[in-house]
């Protein structure tokens, strides 16, 4: 059964699927709001079967006593008697309750308007799905030199690298144990990769860095850092500041850029992947 159900005007005057519908109605009763409420899952249920069924003339508080609430026909006064119109305001409630704890958006929202019996179906946009996280790998630095000192001196620079792009990035920072781009980026949904290598000539040091499409297999940015002075700790938190400073700025600059901007990194941030 597909039938599909024209909604009234005041709703969204839209064809909506009576299979989408019973599907939200079932979902809804399985919720923790209604699941323990027997007495507003039979109302809500009733509700929606007249309305599905075209018989909505029929919905009114003297059939709800009787049909739903079984109240005796020769005995129920609604003007004595008013279990229809609290049962029906808790039911609200219960509908708001759910609607508002609801994580995405459900197929049909049922809502029902004060004073009215009748329920309001109201057809909803499936929620947007949130862009996909965009990555940056992080590769090994590469060492170009077999200068005493070389390798660990590269080391450190990498950890350092690591530090600062976690100081810059935030929680946008993930360590993973990463592949190569032309093995891996589809796996990993890499959308960038920081390569770098290290020449050393006596005291002084040349750092080549450059971003890597991975899709594209092309070069988005490139830099050269170049210091004088002793292999050591100083030297490598000043080339990591450097390079992760005009590695921001590029990020942030470049109208496809991987940061919208330096104030908005949350959900939308990149997610930078250490090796």
């Amino acid at each position: 059964m597909n039938a599909r159900l024209k909604l009234p005007a005041q709703a969204h005057d839209i064809p909506v699927s009576q299979d989408a519908v019973w599907l939200s109605v079932r979902q809804l009763l399985a919720s923790p709001t209604f699941v323990k409420a027997p007495r507003m899952c039979r109302l809500l249920s009733y509700l929606v079967e007249k309305k599905l069924g075209g018989l909505e003339h029929q919905i009114s508080e003297y059939a709800i006593g009787l049909e739903v609430f079984r109240r005796d026909a020769h005995l129920y006064d609604t003007g004595l008697d008013p279990v229809v119109r609290v049962q029906m305001g808790r039911l609200r409630g219960r509908l708001a309750a759910y609607y508002a704890c609801l994580a995405t958006s459900p197929g049909v929202r049922i809502s029902i308007p004060l004073g009215k019996y009748i329920p309001v179906l109201t057809p909803c946009e499936p929620a947007s799905r949130p862009p996909p996280q965009q990555q940056l790998q992080l590769a090994p630095l590469r060492n170009l030199t077999c200068e005493n000192g070389g390798n660990a001196f590269v080391s450190g620079l990498e950890e350092e690298l690591g530090y600062k792009l976690y100081q810059t990035f935030g929680a946008a920072v993930r360590l993973v144990e990463a592949s190569p781009v032309s093995a891996g980026a589809a796996r990993l949904g890499l959308a960038h990769r920081l390569e770098g290598s290290i020449r050393v000539e006596h005291s002084h040091v040349r750092v080549s860095m450059r971003l890597v499409d991975a899709d594209a297999g092309q070069i988005a940015w490139l830099s050269q850092f170049d210091r004088e002075g002793e292999l050591g700790m100083h030297l490598q938190e000043e080339l990591a500041s450097a390079i992760c400073g005009q590695l921001q700025h590029y990020m942030v600059g470049w109208s496809g850029g991987i940061l919208p901007s330096w104030g908005s990194i949350a959900s939308s941030a990149p997610v930078m992947v250490l090796r």
